[in-house]
C-alpha cells in the first residue's frame, strides 16, 4: 500500500480541511511540536482503511470528530499492487453526542484518472468494491492483503508498537509471515483437498447405493427380451386381419340385429292397436256443451244490456252534487235568518250606545260645574288663611292696602261639601264613559259579524246562481235512489248469468279436450308405426280409429315374416364371429395377452400393441439397466481414484514439516536481511539471529556473544525492530507476490533515543530503501536533524482553530 493523497476535515484535531498530497514522494516526515496532530495523520490513514486505529479502543469513534464538528470526512487514496484506489468514511454526531460512521465506500479508480486531482476524484468515479463500514474493511485486507492488527506491524508502526514484531510469539510471527508470503495458499489448497477428497468419496458412496439399486443384466435376458419383441411384431399382420374381418362381420351382425329389433317393435307396436272406449260419444258430448256455453252467453249478454241502461241513467245524476247543493240552500237560509236577529239586535244596540253617549256628556258637564264650585271655595279657604295673620292697620297682601277690618268667617264645612260633590261627579263620569266603552265594543263584535254573515249570504247566493229549487233537488234525489237499487239487482242477476256461463264453458273445456287427449293417443298409435305406412286419418275420430285397427290387423302377418328371417341370419353371423374370437384368443393366449372373450377387432388390436409396446419397454428397460451399471461402474471408479488423490494430497499439506520449512527459509531470509541493516545501523557491532523460535543478537564487541533480543536497550531494541521492518519492507516484499503489498512503511517511534552516530546510519539506510527498493518511507519524528535529512517534510502546527499542515521541500 503507497499512500497518494489524504483528505481530513472535521477529523480529530484537524477542524477544517486540510490535505496531505504525497504524490511523488518517496521520503517524507511528519514534524511539528508534540501534540499537534502529527500521529494523526497515521491514525486517519488507518482509519480510512479498516475503520480502527491503534490508539482507539477497538470499535470506539467517540474521538475521531474534532470537538467542535457536527460531522467528520478522511478520504485516502492509494496505490496497491498497480491499481488505484479510494477509501472514504464520514462520520456525524448525533443529538445525544455519539459519534456513528454514516457513509463508508471504497471504489477502484479507472485507468487514467490522476488520483492527486482533487476535481477528477468524483464520487462514484470508479468500481465500487464496498459500501458499508464492515465491508470497506474486509475490502481494504484484502487489496492489501494484511488484516488490521499485521497492518500495524509491517506497514504503519504506530508509537509503543514499533517493536512488536521483534518481540511477538512464535505463532503471531507465523500468521504475519504467512501473509506476507502467500503461503496460506498452500493451507487453503490442503483444506480444499480435504474437501475435495469428502465430495469424492460422498459422490462414490451416492453412486454405490444407486449402482446397487439396478439389477444386474444378463445376455441371456436381453436375447429373450429382444425375441419376445420380434415374435409379438410378427404376429402384427395376423391379428389386424382377423380383426378387420370380425369387424366386418359385426357390421353384417349390427344390421341383422337391427332388422330382428325393428321387426319385433313393429309386431309390439301392431299388437297393441285397440280402439278405446266411448270414442263415438265424445263428438256428442262436445256439441252439448257448445250449445249450453251459446244459450249463456246470450242470457250474460241480455243482462249487461240493462245493466248498460241504468248505469248510464245514473251517470247523469251526481248525487254528491245534489247533496251538497240542498246543503248549501239549507246553509243559505240559516244565515239569512241569523242575519235578521242580528240587525235587530244590532239596532238596539246602537239606541243603547247613544244613550251612554249622552249620560257621558251630561256627568262631564256636571264635572266641570263640582269643580269649578270646589274652586271657589278653595280661593274662599286661602283668603281665610291669610286672613288669619292680619290685624287692623296692617298691609294687605293681596292690594298693599291698610287692613280696616277682619271678617270671621269659617268656611271647612262648606269644603268639605264641594269636595264630596266634585268626587262623586267624578265617579259617575267615569262609570259613564266605562259603560260607553263597553257599549262600543259590543256593537263593534256585532258589527263585525254581521258583515261576515252579509259576506256569507252574498257567497251562498252567489253560489247558487242557476241552481235548481230545494224541492226539484230532493225529486231528482230520490229519482236516483230508485235507479241504484235496480242496479244492484241487474248486477245480482248478472253475476248469477256470468258464473252459470263459466261452468258451461267448464264443461265444454272438459269435453274439448277429452276428445283432444283422444285423438293425441290415436295419433301416438298411429306414431308406433308410422314407418309402416299407415292409413292417414280423417276428420271423425271414430271413423278413423276404424280404419286403423283394420290396417294393423293386416300388418301383423307381414312383420312376423321378417322377424323369423332376420333371426336366421343373426344366427350365422355369430357363429363366424366366435369362430374368429377363439382364433384371436389362441393366438395372443400363447404370449399371456389377456384377451375380452367377447369385444370388437380394436380390442384384440389394442391388446396387442400393448404388449407389443410392453415388450419394447422391458427390452429397453434391461439395456439402459446395463448402460447405467456400465456408466455407474465407470465414475466409482472415478471417484474412488479422485477420493486417493485428494487424500494423498491433503496428508502431504497437513504436515507441519512442508510449512514450517517454507517459514524457516523465509525467516533465514528476512533475518539475513535485517542482520545486514542492523549491522550498518549499529556500526558493525550487533548482527541478528534466529534461535528456539525468538530472535537474538550477537554483539561483535562482547566476545561475538549471543543474548536475547529481548535484553537489548532502547536505543538498540530501536534499532533491531527498525531493521526487521526494514527487512520486511525491501527483501520479503519481494517473496510476497501473490501475498500482501508492502509498498511503504510509515515509522511512528525511538528517533529520540540514537546517538547521533546511529541517527546518521539510520537516515542512511531509509535513504538507500527509497532509493534501491522503490519503497516509501514516512517518519514520524521531533529530531531535527532527521528531518533536515528528509526531502520532503509536512510540518502540522496546531492553534485555537484546529491543526494546519504545510508542506516544504529540502
Amino acid at each position: 500500500m503507497r499512500p497518494i493523497r489524504l483528505d481530513l476535515n472535521g477529523f480529530a484535531s484537524y477542524t477544517g480541511a486540510e490535505t496531505f498530497d504525497f504524490t511523488d514522494v518517496d521520503f517524507f516526515a511528519l514534524t511539528g511540536p508534540t501534540g499537534a496532530g502529527k500521529s494523526t495523520v497515521l491514525d486517519a490513514m488507518c482509519f480510512a482503511l479498516y475503520g480502527r486505529t491503534p490508539r482507539w479502543r477497538v470499535n470506539t469513534t467517540q474521538n475521531a470528530i474534532a470537538p467542535s464538528a457536527v460531522e467528520g470526512r478522511v478520504r485516502l487514496v492509494f496505490a496497491a499492487a498497480g491499481s488505484h484506489y479510494v477509501a472514504t468514511r464520514i462520520l456525524r454526531r448525533d443529538r445525544n453526542g455519539k459519534v456513528k460512521t454514516t457513509t463508508a465506500a471504497l471504489e477502484q479508480l479507472p485507468d487514467g484518472v490522476d488520483p492527486a486531482d482533487d476535481e477528477a476524484l468524483v464520487e462514484g468515479l470508479g468500481r465500487a468494491l464496498a459500501g458499508s463500514p464492515s465491508e470497506v474493511s474486509a475490502a481494504a485486507e484484502r487489496v492489501i492483503g494484511l488484516p488490521f492488527e499485521q497492518f500495524t506491524k509491517c506497514v504503519l508502526l504506530p508509537q509503543g508498537e514499533f517493536a512488536e514484531f521483534l518481540h511477538a510469539s512464535p505463532a503471531d510471527r507465523r500468521k504475519i509471515l504467512e501473509n506476507l508470503l502467500g503461503h496460506s495458499v498452500y493451507r487453503r489448497v490442503q483444506q480444499l483437498a480435504g474437501a475435495k477428497r469428502d465430495a469424492a468419496t460422498t459422490a462414490m458412496r451416492t453412486l454405490e447405493a444407486q449402482l446397487a439399486r439396478i439389477p444386474a443384466v444378463t445376455d441371456a435376458e436381453l436375447a429373450a427380451a429382444a425375441e419376445r419383441v420380434e415374435q409379438l411384431e410378427k404376429l402384427t399382420e395376423p391379428v389386424r386381419d382377423k380383426a378387420n374381418a370380425l369387424d366386418g362381420l359385426a357390421a353384417a351382425v349390427d344390421a341383422a340385429r337391427r332388422r330382428l329389433a325393428e321387426a319385433e317393435s313393429n309386431l309390439a307396436s301392431l299388437t297393441y292397436i285397440k280402439r278405446p272406449e266411448g270414442v263415438a260419444d265424445i263428438a256428442a258430448q262436445v256439441a252439448d256443451a257448445a250449445a249450453a256455453v251459446a244459450a249463456k252467453a246470450a242470457e250474460v249478454e241480455a243482462t249487461e244490456a240493462e245493466d248498460e241502461r241504468l248505469r248510464s241513467e245514473l251517470d247523469g245524476l251526481d248525487l254528491g252534487l245534489i247533496e251538497r247543493q240542498l246543503k248549501a240552500w239549507a246553509e243559505l237560509a240559516e244565515t239569512q235568518s241569523k242575519l235578521k236577529t242580528g240587525r235587530e239586535l244590532t239596532e238596539e244596540l246602537r239606541d243603547q250606545f247613544a244613550e251612554a253617549k249622552e249620560l257621558e256628556e251630561a256627568a262631564g258637564e256636571e264635572i266641570e260645574i263640582q269643580h269649578a264650585a270646589l274652586h271657589k271655595v278653595r280661593m274662599a279657604e286661602l283668603a281665610g288663611t291669610l286672613r288669619a295673620g292680619l290685624a287692623v292697620g296692617d298691609e294687605c297682601p293681596v292690594c298693599d292696602r291698610p287692613v280696616e277690618t277682619v271678617p270671621d268667617h269659617d268656611l271647612s264645612e262648606s269644603m268639605q261639601h264641594a269636595e264630596e260633590a266634585s268626587r262623586t261627579a267624578t265617579a259617575e263620569y267615569r262609570d259613564a264613559q266605562a259603560a260607553v266603552v263597553a257599549l262600543q265594543t259590543k256593537l263593534e263584535n256585532y258589527e263585525e259579524r254581521l258583515t261576515e254573515l252579509e259576506l256569507a249570504e252574498r257567497r251562498l247566493k252567489k253560489k247558487l246562481e242557476g241552481v235548481a229549487e230545494p224541492a226539484a233537488l230532493q225529486a231528482r234525489r230520490a229519482s236516483s235512489e230508485e235507479a241504484r237499487q235496480q242496479l244492484a239487482g241487474t248486477g245480482a242477476a248478472l253475476k248469477a248469468a256470468r258464473r252459470a256461463m263459466r261452468e258451461a264453458e267448464k264443461r265444454k273445456q272438459t269435453a274439448d279436450e277429452r276428445q283432444q287427449r283422444a285423438w293425441k293417443e290415436f295419433q301416438h298409435a298411429r306414431d308406433q308405426v308410422a314407418v309402416l305406412a299407415p292409413p292417414a286419418a280423417g276428420d271423425d275420430l271414430a271413423a278413423s280409429w276404424d280404419a286403423l285397427v283394420d290396417w294393423a290387423k293386416s300388418s301383423l302377418e307381414r312383420a312376423d315374416r321378417e322377424r323369423e328371417a332376420a333371426r336366421t341370419e343373426l344366427g350365422g353371423l355369430d357363429g363366424r364371429a366366435a369362430t374368429l374370437r377363439g382364433e384371436l384368443r389362441l393366438a395372443l393366449g400363447e404370449f399371456d395377452i389377456e384377451v375380452p372373450r367377447t369385444g370388437t377387432g380394436g380390442d384384440y388390436v389394442g391388446r396387442h400393441a400393448a404388449a407389443v409396446e410392453s415388450a419394447r419397454a422391458a427390452s429397453a428397460r434391461l439395456a439402459e439397466a446395463r448402460r447405467q451399471r456400465i456408466d455407474l461402474e465407470s465414475d466409482v471408479r472415478k471417484y474412488a481414484s479422485e477420493a486417493e488423490v485428494a487424500k494423498a494430497l491433503a496428508g502431504h499439506l497437513e504436515a507441519r514439516r512442508f510449512m514450517e520449512w517454507l517459514l524457516s527459509e523465509a525467516l533465514d531470509e528476512l533475518v539475513a536481511g535485517a542482520t545486514v541493516m542492523l549491522n550498518r545501523i549499529t556500526g558493525g557491532q550487533y548482527d541478528l539471529i534466529y534461535r528456539d523460535q525468538d530472535f537474538w543478537v550477537v554483539d561483535h564487541h562482547d566476545a561475538d556473544m549471543a543474548r536475547p533480543a529481548r535484553s537489548l536497550s532502547g536505543g538498540e531494541t530501536f534499532a533491531a525492530s527498525l531493521s526487521l521492518a526494514l527487512a520486511l519492507s525491501d527483501q520479503l516484499a519481494s517473496l510476497a507476490r501473490h501475498g500482501a503489498s508492502l509498498e511503504s512503511i510509515i515509522l511512528d517511534e525511538g528517533f529520540g533515543t540514537l546517538d547521533p552516530e546511529t541517527l546518521d546510519a539510520v537516515a542512511t539506510t531509509l535513504e538507500a530503501l527509497t532509493l534501491s527498493a522503490g519503497r516509501t518511507v514516512g517518519l514520524v519524528t521531533h529530531v531535527a536533524e532527521l528531518a533536515e535529512r528528509v526531502p520532503v517534510r509536512f510540518h502540522i502546527t496546531k492553534d485555537a482553530k484546529g491543526s494546519h499542515v504545510e508542506k516544504t521541500w529540502s
